[in-house]
């Protein structure tokens, strides 16, 4: 893996992802005891944002839906802005006690999580439609980690290695765009452009068209941009929007770069294992409840972005054909040579890597079918498919057909 430049700043605690994940010793019980017999117990559960945020209420969506499920057997306590542990050390926090239910990402952590973050390098396969490409990952995503022949027992054994166990996994980011000082159009505006990019991925998506892949934490995402540490951001236009970033103005850049499948849903082993049968079923059913609250908060916040940035001084750059032809063609030379670098836990990579292309062939099928447009012009194809413009996407969508296909392709025996 190359080297990148990394820098740390300081600045607003601005985050971009976070999830839920559990720890034995950390789930405190109330007088009645527990240990999977349905008598009540508390479950510390951390999140990077706080409730108002995408994912802090998606996760409060989860956090709801296992306390009713269980009739309050399973109730949370919610630990926001990452009040217990960092993002990289979210899975250690969980073994030691400390945190019983949080969301991991591998790049934070790239020692503890090899093959999750070589599949990082594999997130190019959707198509670039807004919301078909977005529901096509995201269902191949969730079924390959919780219920395929080949991704299930690695992805398993790597998370129960750290004492971890999967409740849900989401690729809860179509593609990555970036947001920049000044327009980039042709190749030759790449060039030297200082982005900031979120893992080792992201750094070969840059360096192909010739940027300069800079390392900042979430937290540290507005400073740099704010002060001219990186030229651009790369990520997307509801993390814009969430931490603030839009306010800065400067230019959209369309580019249909590596897309996000880093998100999990986790809960400590020790407390997995230690739950009723009927528990652990919610708490896999739950998953639903923070994909349906966090896709229709995402594509209000796509929708809210392209019908409000010239509100914030933002232009849209008009990305030439070789910009797009690099990218197809870098996409094609890395899924070409990702099964020579799996990581050795990996007994047949290219069986592996067949298994998760096939899904998402599936997958862009099954949404196809759902009546979603899977050749629209990316995220702009959002607006121009509403039936009014003017009006969220979460009040003229309908997500229950598809969300009853994904839950069961992951989980065909009902969440167990």
């Amino acid at each position: 893996m190359r080297k990148i430049r990394t820098l740390s700043i300081a600045g607003a605690a601005v985050a971009a992802l976070a999830l839920t994940s559990c720890s034995g010793p950390a789930a405190t019980q109330s007088s009645g005891g527990g240990g999977g017999d349905g008598e009540p117990r508390t479950l510390k559960v951390q999140e990077i944002f706080s409730p108002g945020d995408t994912f802090a209420d998606s996760t409060q969506a989860w956090g709801d839906y296992v306390e009713e499920a269980t009739d309050g057997s399973l109730t949370m306590e919610y630990f926001w802005g990452n009040a217990i542990a960092p993002t990289n050390e979210v899975a250690s926090a969980m073994k030691d006690g400390l945190i019983d239910v949080a969301r991991q990402q591998p790049p934070s952590a790239p020692a503890d999580f090899p093959v999750m973050n070589w599949l990082s390098e594999a997130a190019s396969m959707n198509v670039a439609a807004m919301p078909a490409g977005l529901l096509q990952k995201v269902g191949a995503h969730m079924q390959f980690v919780m219920n395929s022949e080949n991704g299930t027992p690695a992805l398993n054994d790597e998370m129960n290695g750290l004492g971890v166990q999967s409740l849900g996994a989401f690729a809860i980011v179509q593609q990555y765009d970036m947001l920049c000082r000044d327009k980039l159009e042709t190749l030759d505006d790449f060039k030297g452009v200082k982005v900031r990019v979120a893992g080792q991925a992201w750094v070969e998506e840059a360096e192909n068209l010739g940027m300069e892949p800079v390392t900042l934490l979430p937290e540290e995402i507005y400073e740099g941009y704010q002060r001219g540490i990186v030229d651009c951001v790369m990520t997307y236009p509801t993390h814009w929007i969430a931490t603030g970033l839009w306010e800065l103005g400067g230019e959209y850049v369309p580019v249909k770069f590596n897309g996000w499948n880093q998100d999990g849903l986790t809960m400590s082993k020790d407390v997995y294992d230690s739950l009723s049968d009927e528990e652990r079923q919610a708490a896999h059913e739950g998953t639903r409840e923070w994909l349906k609250s966090y896709i229709l908060k995402q594509l209000d916040g796509y929708w809210e972005f392209l019908t409000e940035k010239d509100q914030h001084d933002i232009g849209t750059a008009e990305v030439q054909d070789d910009v797009v032809a690099a990218i197809d063609a870098h996409h094609d030379d890395v899924l070409g040579g990702l099964a020579d670098k799996a990581p050795e836990q990996i007994e047949d990579a290219q069986a592996f890597l067949d298994e998760y292309q096939a899904m998402s062939d599936e997958w862009e099928d099954k949404v196809a079918d759902l009546g979603f447009d899977i050749d629209a012009n990316g995220a702009q194809g959002l607006v121009d498919s509403l039936e009014d413009p003017t009006k969220p996407p979460s009040e003229q969508i309908d997500l229950e057909p598809w969300l009853d296909e994904v839950m069961a392709a992951s989980f065909p025996t009902g969440g167990e």
